[in-house]
């Protein structure tokens, strides 16, 4: 695969900025030889074995990357050069049995993918990875760096050498910058990996509203320009947001990084999309028209951005205290990705943005699509089970998202319109947020205090017991006719 020279190490152009952390230099100027080639420059860590590790899996994603699986020969050198004894124990993970004097690491890597296009399926999460190439570079880190177990809070400085015509767009803080070299930090290997770059000649436009400053950086293969088209589309989505949420935005600053290649099977599109704190990476691959893509890129930029409260912001303490080796996985996709999802498809009809046509269509494509998914596993039992069972794993966005429905009309059949699921999202924000993680098994109990004990009732027949959705019998509730929906099928 086409790969960089990577250094991990201080860098001429600017003096190493003095810490306690790790220091990581990266040249996307030289793409030399075929592998990624990378140097670690790490502070002491004393006595005792040491671990050094490549993500298997990130944040936002329910399947295993294994992306130790791109890495070479890891080496490992004392102060003068010496060599340091080192074994692979598994795949993405070294053991280093004796770390005193360790000063760096060395070991080269393949980029994830060469090119977004529609041969790949979409179970392969790209846009948790990257590519390099001489016009563009996808960077998400946590291919590319790796962390010491037991460590992750360790800060990161990289030094970023970059085509001085490039911009590098992303959320992560500048530290110095020139037009060849800059200079960010992180806080650690998750803010770090919560962070992913887009580096290509500039395509950037800016949406300033009233509480936040968005920057859309997009990069075609064909060269043409496209930021400003989907930035028209994306500054309406956010005011919209806006309203929906209560008036007020969950972040202040966000980025759009949006890579896209031309589709060559005629009527074929494909994108995909990981969320962020602070930005989100969009992949697409379809052709060039850009309406069109301003339209993808705003159903996929709905369902991301609403991830900045889900489950971002509002989560339990398996998502806080993150393994990504082993992570321990939540019982509540349901509300992570499900209730996500209805916000994205119900925000549009609420807000005047659709008719009613348009939504029974998109409504009537999950009822279609959740029929060809069994019922015969609980959701928050599949949901512990998402990495082993990723054949049901879409279920998600189709039942989760419809029990979340049947819970809107609940709640605001049982408060008379006045409390709904965007409420309660709210008051969860008020009860947990950001640096306080619910507890896995307290969540119901929390959202029945909330609400009331019907509710309580309905989480456990329909999320924690294998369950047919009464859908008829919800959607009749609000107006819709049964019958109009099952002539589609």
């Amino acid at each position: 695969m086409r790969t960089i020279l990577l250094a991990l190490a201080a860098t001429v152009g600017f003096p190493m900025l003095a810490q306690q952390g790790i220091v990581a230099t990266v040249d996307l100027r030289d793409q030399a030889s075929d592998r990624l080639k990378i140097e670690l420059v790490v502070p002491s860590f004393g006595t005792g074995p040491l671990v050094f590790a490549l993500p298997r899996i990130v944040p936002g994603i329910y399947g295993a990357m294994d992306h130790g699986r791109l890495a070479g020969t890891v080496e490992a050198f004392d102060g003068d050069g010496n060599p340091l004894p080192i074994e692979r124990m598994e795949v993405g993970r070294w053991r280093i049995p004796e770390p005193q004097g360790l000063h760096r690491i060395t070991y080269s890597v393949d980029d994830g993918w060469e090119e977004f296009d529609i041969r790949f399926t979409m179970g392969n999460y790209r846009s948790s990875e990257g590519t390099v190439k001489s016009d563009a570079v996808v960077l998400n880190h946590n291919t590319i760096f790796g962390y010491f177990e037991g460590h992750e809070q360790l800060p990161y400085t990289i030094h970023l050498k970059k085509p001085a015509a490039h911009y590098a767009a992303t959320s992560l803080p500048r530290a110095q910058e020139s037009p060849d070299e800059i200079v960010f930090q992180a806080s650690s290997y998750r803010h770090l990996v919560d962070n992913p770059m887009l580096i290509a000649p500039p395509d950037t436009a800016h949406i300033r509203l009233p509480d936040i400053d968005v920057l859309v950086a997009c990069h075609s293969t064909t060269g043409q320009a496209i930021a400003q088209d989907i930035a028209k589309h994306i500054r309406p989505l956010l005011a919209d947001q806006r309203t929906y949420l209560g008036g007020a935005l969950p972040v202040r600053k966000y980025t759009f990084l949006i890579y896209h290649n031309p589709s060559d099977r005629e009527g074929s599109s494909m994108g995909d999309g990981l969320e962020h704190s602070a930005s989100t990476l969009i992949l697409l691959c379809m052709p060039l028209d850009a309406e069109a893509i301003a339209r993808s890129v705003y159903g996929i930029a709905s369902h991301e951005f609403f991830h900045t409260i889900l489950p971002l912001s509002v989560h339990s303490e398996e998502i806080e205290q993150y393994d990504f080796r082993t992570p321990r996985m939540s019982r509540h996709l349901w509300l992570y990705e499900g209730m996500t999802e209805y916000f994205a498809i119900h925000m549009p009809i609420k807000q005047g943005r659709q008719s009613m046509d348009e939504f029974m269509e998109v409504l009537n494509g999950k009822l279609e699509m959740m029929r060809k998914f069994p019922d015969d596993i609980a959701l928050t039992v599949l949901s512990q089970q998402a990495m082993e069972r990723q054949d049901l794993y879409y279920n998600f966005y189709l039942k989760g998202t419809l029990f979340c429905m049947g819970l809107d009309i609940a709640l605001r059949e049982r408060s008379k319109g006045a409390f709904g699921v965007q409420e309660l999202v709210r008051d969860l924000q008020r009860e947990y947020g950001v640096g306080r993680p619910f507890k896995d098994e307290e969540l119901f109990a929390t959202i029945e205090r909330l609400t009331g004990p019907d509710i309580g009732a309905l989480l456990q027949r329909h999320l924690n017991e294998a369950s047919t959705l009464p859908m008829k019998e919800w959607l009749e509730k609000v107006g819709i006719d049964w019958t109009r929906m099952e002539r589609r099928w």
